[in-house]
This record gives C-alpha cells, sequence and structure tokens, in this order.
C-alpha cells in the first residue's frame, strides 16, 4: 500500500474523494462538471437534491465553499453541498447563506475479489432501461424523468458507465449503476423493485457487481456514497466506511418545495 492509502486499496482518502467526483462527469450531460483543487460539483440537471453534488475538502476551503455556492446557485437546480474533511470547517459559509445541515452520508469502499459469475446478473441494454427507470422511481419515490438520471436510453452505448441487474422470474428485479472514477468504479442508484426489497436482491446485486468488476479490472476499489440505512448493506459485503460526508442545502430544497 502507498503511504496513506485505504486499508485493502492503493489509493489515499483525497484519492477518493477526487475521484468520486470524476465518476459523476458522464452523468451531467444535460447539466455541467466542475472540478479544482480541493472541490468538484456536479450537476445533472435533475429536479431532485440527491442528483445535484458538490464537493469541499480541501485547499482554501472558505473560497472553496463560495464558489461551489456560486456554481450551484447559478445552475438553478436543487443541490446539496457536501463537506468532508478539512472542507468541515467550510460549514459557516454555508450556514451563513441560511442553507441547514441535513445530516451525513458514508463513503465506503470495498475491494473485489475473484468470485463466481451470478447467471442472474445480466448487463442492461437499451431495452431495459424503461424497466430500470420505473424500478428506480418507485425504490426512491422519484420522478421518472429523474430516475432516467441514471437510467438513460443512452446508457448503454455511454463509455465509463455500466448498468446491470438481478433478474428473477425473468424480471428485474434490482439495478444499480457503475461508473468509472479512474482509480475507483463507484455504485450509483442502487434499488431494488418496490414490493421485492429484502429478498437479498440487492446483496446479491453487490456481490455480482463485484465479481464483475473484478473480471474486467481486477481489485479496483469499489465506492459508494450512502446514507446510514443502507450502509450496512455494504458492510455486510465486506466494505469500509472510510469518511463521513456531511450535507448542506437550502431547507426549500429539502422539503421538496
Amino acid at each position: 500500500m502507498t503511504p496513506g492509502s485505504i486499508a485493502g486499496t492503493t489509493v489515499t482518502l483525497d484519492v477518493l474523494r477526487r475521484a468520486y467526483g470524476r465518476s459523476m462527469r458522464p452523468l451531467t450531460s444535460a447539466g455541467s462538471y466542475l472540478d479544482g483543487d480541493g472541490w468538484w460539483a456536479g450537476i445533472t440537471g435533475a429536479p431532485d437534491p440527491d442528483y445535484n453534488l458538490a464537493l469541499v475538502h480541501n485547499g482554501d476551503v472558505t473560497a472553496h465553499a463560495q464558489h461551489v455556492y456560486d456554481v450551484v446557485t447559478a445552475s438553478r437546480c436543487p443541490a446539496i453541498v457536501l463537506l468532508a474533511g478539512r472542507g468541515l470547517a467550510a460549514a459557516q459559509v454555508l450556514a451563513d447563506r441560511g442553507w441547514v445541515c441535513a445530516g451525513a452520508l458514508d463513503l465506503t469502499v470495498f475491494v473485489p475479489v475473484l468470485a463466481p459469475e451470478d447467471d442472474a446478473l445480466r448487463v442492461l441494454g437499451r431495452e431495459d432501461m424503461s424497466d430500470a427507470r420505473d424500478l428506480a422511481a418507485g425504490a426512491f419515490g422519484v420522478s421518472p424523468g429523474t430516475a432516467a438520471i441514471a437510467y438513460a436510453d443512452t446508457v448503454p452505448g455511454e463509455p465509463g458507465l455500466t448498468a446491470t441487474g438481478i433478474f428473477d422470474n425473468a424480471r428485474l428485479q434490482s439495478c444499480t449503476l457503475i461508473s468509472d472514477g479512474g482509480e475507483i468504479e463507484t455504485v450509483w442508484s442502487l434499488g431494488t423493485r418496490k414490493g421485492r426489497q429484502r429478498r437479498g436482491y440487492a446483496r446479491r446485486l453487490v456481490d455480482a457487481a463485484a465479481a464483475r468488476t473484478y473480471a474486467l479490472r481486477g481489485p479496483v476499489p469499489m465506492c459508494g456514497l450512502t446514507s446510514p440505512q443502507v450502509t450496512p448493506l455494504y458492510v455486510s459485503a465486506g466494505a469500509q466506511v472510510v469518511e463521513n460526508w456531511q450535507m448542506w442545502s437550502r431547507p426549500r430544497w429539502l422539503l421538496g418545495l
């Protein structure tokens, strides 16, 4: 391992933070992606703050937080600004503008290992995207338009993006989007069909997606940014929580107003 690297990986925490932002780039074709030394902002254009994210984590964090605030405001999209590492010291910049802390997300990391393929796993094609959008909309309580950010018809041909799913009785039961962030791969929008939760589909998908990643890229770290309710799923698959990212947003965005 390199000095300061995350246990079980060859990357540092700072690399994970920056690479996570880069993994958003393919999702921002209808918005924008900007980054700098110690910050990034990925605006997808979705009307849901969970799909427009920014992170301040290093450098002149006060100036970065002000810049990120300006980027988000100019986009006119509801968003969440995440603070991590040294970026936590910039909370007052957002508080002074009427933003509030809405809790924290867990940055989880696991390293895939050689494992048998799961016959129920399938890489989703264009013909599967409509079903994936319906599944995601029901699982997350978002509009089909928001679900289409992750499961657009163009995803199957988009470099760096792969949608996969677990099928049972010839029907898609759980799906996720894997995005290439360079040094890492990230797991986005992993959900299970409404009414089919707690049957092991999500855990099976995590395991199968990891086995596929190992077959293609070897032990490249896989990351998820998860709520405390979802984190145990990743931990059960061998992930570790390496950092908490504080969430800040406008109250009206959080209330859907």
